[in-house]
């Protein structure tokens, strides 16, 4: 008699554990499989409601409330054993698997909250590209939809299959008062917490909760996309009253993945403090200094895109319709950002992409049309035939900048805003091109395959690679500076985001800005603002945002290089804000 209660409770924890599998699966690395003992570190009462209600570990051992609730129904009320009650409970199965599924992605990639309005657009962007990029056959495609079709047939079966068992009359009273009694205790829950029952957190899960959220944050972005006052952050923007004297040439570099987790896990903190002792050394021995400090990204893990608009444009910019919204509004009117500032003070400004696989020409012309760059330079102006490496692919980022660093100053004697984004730190992180003493040589056979040591035990090949990958962009920005720079240049080295897989998502979205030149007044006007000098910050916790920087260069460059200013431009720490505008102080 025991058998049937046993293939119940098997098959129904073995469905609900299925639906948080993606998140922990996803996780797996920050993650331990058992709730931690710590959770009783402030107390036993402390300890018990973290393990029956909310726990920031996303193991499995956790129930989803409408599952439950409905077959609970199903086994303890013969009138809901019906064919339509049967199908609507497969149904909403169903519905609950794809949206965790869903929610894993969003929140382990890019670790934002679930927002239909928000992933619509960028899956509408991103997924053709990514079939592009991966280049897959119309057979694996065909597989991959048979599979999913398998894949469903046999969820609809195992359902159920449940069903079946739950209206076995061979069932003890036991099994059909403890499921009762575990949906009351989940309905109370329900009603207790309600919308804390969507955080992942939560041991109690609630898929109606979670799409209540969902859609009420999907119209808030909406709203706030709509209302968005283009005239306000023009007059905030307004830097026309501040002439420069001096005009350096500006580097503004945006390291590809390059995240403060390098600070944050044991086995990078060591091998990366040590390479920017050695780097800082190497700078400091031809005239260089250097000052640093962290900014918060607006994204994490992904949407690189989002970050350096942000950056650019003083602006909090953190979803993909927000971008669209920008990128269709300024194409006939222009964004007061922060290269159109410098083109008002005699500036070259030009834009360096060298991703191989490249966007149609009318795209093109859009971005170009929103930066309001000078130049922009693709892969197609690189006159590359080299090896390709990577995401992209791309040429080896030393190539590229260099190269259009050589083309650009040939092409203009104005000073130059020189704006890129490297390429070969993009996740997967392998393969690597070499460091060479003449960058040319990139160019002239196909780059060898060999690869640097690695700069200290790892746990796995992922971190290695990362690891590896982001000791080439150092020493390649550091080489780019030294044979490029002088007395007359700025270098702005920025992280995009945090590298996926490898951060945690507890590390938070801050990166390392360094910012280098041989003015040591210019970098000591970044101090008050939390830059430290030197390539190393001394505390991990970010003192700015990527949305603040413009707003911070314009001050640091107007202090040093203006033209007898009576007052310098406000700092805006959260950029253009609601509520913030004119009452600003100027810091």
């Amino acid at each position: 008699s025991r058998l049937p209660n046993l293939r119940f409770w098997l098959g129904f924890l073995s469905l609900n554990t299925l639906l948080f599998l993606p998140m922990y699966w996803l996780n797996l690395a920050t993650m331990t499989f058992f709730p931690a003992p710590s959770i009783f570190a402030d107390g036993w009462s402390m300890g018990i409601a973290r393990l029956l209600l909310w726990r920031e570990n996303l193991d499995l051992f956790r129930l989803n409330v409408e599952f439950t609730l409905l077959l609970a129904l199903w086994m303890n009320a013969r009138c809901w054993q019906t064919r339509f009650f049967r199908w609507l409970i497969v149904g909403i199965y169903g519905l609950a698997l794809v949206y965790y599924l869903y929610e894993a992605i969003v929140r382990s990639i890019y670790h934002a909250d679930p927002v239909f309005y928000s992933q619509y657009y960028l899956a509408l962007d991103g997924l053709p590209f990514l079939a592009q990029h991966v280049q897959a056959s119309f057979w694996l495609y065909g597989m991959a939809g048979l599979g999913l079709v398998a894949v469903g047939i046999g969820l609809v079966t195992w359902v159920n299959w449940l069903l079946n068992r739950a209206s076995d009359p061979k069932l003890v009273r036991l099994t059909r008062v403890g499921l009762g009694l575990l949906a009351l205790l989940l309905l109370w829950s329900l009603v207790r917490y309600q919308i804390y029952t969507a955080d992942v957190e939560m041991v109690e899960s609630s898929l109606s909760f979670k799409l209540q959220k969902n859609i009420a944050d999907s119209r808030q972005l909406r709203h706030d996309i709509a209302s968005f006052d283009g005239e306000r952050v023009r007059r905030l923007y307004d830097y026309g009253r501040y002439p420069l004297q001096q005009k350096p040439d500006i580097y503004l570099i945006f390291v590809e993945s390059y995240g403060s987790a390098l600070y944050k896990w044991y086995d990078y903190r060591a091998p990366y403090t040590r390479l920017l002792a050695e780097l800082e050394a190497q700078l400091a021995e031809q005239g260089w200094h250097a000052t640093t400090a962290l900014s918060e990204s607006p994204t994490w893990g992904g949407g690189s895109w989002l970050a350096y608009t942000s950056f650019l444009f003083g602006l909090r910019i953190d979803s993909h319709p927000q971008y669209l919204a920008l990128l269709n509004k300024y194409q006939v009117e222009s964004y007061p950002d922060l290269g159109r500032y410098l083109q008002s003070q005699g500036y070259y400004y030009a834009w360096v992409s060298s991703i191989s696989e490249e966007l149609d020409d009318r795209m093109w012309y859009k971005y170009t049309r929103l930066m309001g760059v000078n130049q922009w330079l693709r892969y197609r102006d690189l006159n590359y035939h080299g090896r390709l490496y990577g995401w992209g692919p791309g040429p080896p980022d030393q190539y590229t900048l260099n190269y259009a660093n050589e083309l650009l100053h040939k092409a203009t004697q104005q000073p130059l805003f020189f704006v890129t984004i490297t390429q070969n730190s993009h996740f997967p992180w392998v393969p690597q091109p070499t460091l060479v003493d003449d960058w040319r040589s990139l160019n002239a056979t196909p780059a060898s395959q060999a690869e640097p040591e690695p700069l200290a035990d790892v746990t796995t090949n992922k971190r290695q690679d990362y690891l590896i990958a982001a000791e080439y962009q150092l020493r390649m920005l550091v080489d780019f500076i030294l044979h490029n720079g002088n007395a007359n240049s700025l270098f702005i080295l920025i992280g995009d985001h945090q590298p996926p897989q490898v951060a945690g998502r507890f590390d938070g979205s801050d990166t390392p800005m360094h910012v280098i030149s041989k003015d040591q007044s210019l970098l000591a006007g970044f101090a008050p603002y939390g830059f430290v000098p030197g390539l190393r910050v001394q505390t991990v916790k970010p003192v700015l945002h990527h949305e603040g920087n413009y707003s911070l260069i314009i001050r640091a460059l107007v202090e040093r290089y203006g033209v007898k200013p009576v007052a310098l431009p406000p700092y805006l720490p959260n950029g253009a804000v609601v509520d913030q505008g004119e009452k600003t102080a100027a810091r």
